[in-house]
């Protein structure tokens, strides 16, 4: 079983889309830890601020599978 890393970020409505993509990681991967959440100011253009985290899992997917998981849910 494999341990992954997952950049989780939004500043689009990140109050709830944040802890939705959540929702869809737990949902998909076993063993989810979150860090803490980071405010962060957007970089390179006007915006609002980001809401980041890291999230930690577990699988057996393949890196292929992995990331068209993470497409999947990021384009949901």
């Amino acid at each position: 079983m494999a341990l992954i890393y997952i950049g989780v970020g939004s500043n689009i409505e990140p109050k709830r889309h944040v802890p939705l993509g959540i929702q869809a990681l737990a949902a998909e991967f076993s063993a989810l830890r979150l860090s803490a959440v980071y405010e962060s100011a957007a970089v390179g253009f006007c915006g609002a601020n980001f809401y980041n985290l890291v999230a930690e899992a577990h699988t057996e997917r393949s890196v292929e599978q992995v990331v068209a998981t993470l497409k999947r849910l990021e384009f949901a």
